[in-house]
């Protein structure tokens, strides 16, 4: 989708507002960089949506993807980044995680499929431990092997040894 296509949709969207809860970007990132769109984020936040954005594992520059989610997009940074793994990898990157409160989504079972990423329960620990609010989820069990938040949360258990008091954690972390 070209940035014109985006920005389209949004507007096409807007009559529907009371429906809506934020704008995303999702799909693969390859020399689309989030701020590609930031036209459309810039009007989302204008227009009191909130915003995220798919910063995906093992995507070409991750980093400095990452980096424009929290810092610029939408004019203040995102509300949530959807994965952004590789935040785990840049202390001063997850530091402003923590610092903005930004809410990670984070689906284990994707990325130990798809991405041929290393690292990835490693990762997860690093973000988990660093406080930052994680919402764990399945990413489209149809495309993913029938696999579902169970069985994500099960992996996370297993593989990355959470703990009951772990899982606890990360519900009361979006309490307060």
């Amino acid at each position: 989708m070209s940035p014109e296509s985006a920005m389209s949709h949004y507007i096409d969207a807007l009559p529907y507002r009371d429906m809506i809860v934020g704008i995303g970007l999702d799909s693969l990132e390859t020399d689309r960089p989030p701020l590609l769109f930031e036209d459309v984020f810039q009007r989302a936040r204008e227009d009191g949506f909130k915003i995220t954005c798919h910063c995906d594992v093992g995507a070409k520059d991750s980093l400095r993807h990452i980096a424009q989610v929290i810092d610029q997009l939408g004019g203040t940074g995102a509300d949530r980044i959807d994965h952004g793994l590789h935040a785990a990898d840049d202390p001063s990157l997850l530091a402003k995680v923590k610092e903005k409160d930004l809410g990670m989504t984070i689906c284990p079972w994707g990325y130990l499929c798809y991405s041929g990423e290393t690292q990835i329960l490693e990762r997860i620990r690093i973000i988990h431990d660093a406080g930052i609010k994680i919402a764990i989820g399945s990413d489209d069990p149809a495309y993913m092997e029938d696999v579902w938040l169970n069985n994500s949360l099960h992996m996370l258990r297993e593989l990355c040894h959470f703990t009951d008091d772990d899982f606890v954690a990360l519900q009361s972390l979006f309490a307060g």
